[in-house]
């Protein structure tokens, strides 16, 4: 009852589609949810079920130390990476929730109702999907993640850290194409008037 009471204060996480190949596990391990095409170099997860068909995971990472996620990461910036397999003709499957908890309290949460995750990058190991919007991580804290997926059609999802810091937020991406799109105008508007002149 009182783990209820502290998850409802909790963070609320963002989950958003990734364009492109930009994140991939083996080049922004550590994963924390894997199968053994993750390449962890002795870090510690915990592995999703193999195959298709699975109703629901509902796991839980290990403790991790934040000392040792703050040197892995290079901060205290978390970002989560996910990697969906999805089979082919089959519908898109649904990340029911995500948490990360500092102590066995959850401070940071995402909740979806699904379908909400169809695989978008082909390729093992590539990020679909990243989660942003969790809290710092200072060296004392005990980290552990819980990630509740359901309908997997296909292969295990891989989900991996990345250092929140390589992972543009999305109004910071809104806001350089707006500027980006003003200094095209201005331009071509410069570009006309000397032609206009000459």
């Amino acid at each position: 009852m009182l783990a209820l009471a502290f998850t409802s204060y909790a963070n609320t996480l963002t989950l958003s589609a990734v364009n492109g190949n930009l994140f991939q596990q083996t080049a922004q391990r550590p994963c924390i949810f894997s199968n053994q095409s993750c390449v962890n170099g002795g870090f510690p997860s915990t592995d999703v079920p193999n195959g298709g068909n699975v109703t629901t995971y509902d796991l839980l990472s290990p403790t991790y130390t934040g000392s040792s996620l703050i040197a892995l990461l290079g901060g205290g910036g978390i970002a989560v990476g996910i990697d969906i397999n999805q089979a082919t003709g089959q519908g898109s499957q649904t990340l029911t929730r995500f948490e990360m908890l500092k102590s066995g309290v959850v401070v940071d949460t995402f909740i979806g109702s699904g379908p909400n995750v169809p695989a978008t990058n082909n390729g093992n190991g590539f990020a679909d999907y990243v989660l942003t919007g969790f809290s710092n991580v200072v060296a004392a804290d005990a980290i552990s993640f819980h990630f509740v997926f359901n309908n997997a059609n296909d292969g295990p999802e891989n989900v991996f850290l990345i250092a929140a810091a390589q992972v543009p937020e999305p109004t910071t991406v809104l806001l350089t194409g707006v500027g980006l799109l003003l200094l095209g105008f201005v331009y071509s508007k410069r570009g006309r008037r000397s032609q206009q002149n000459n």
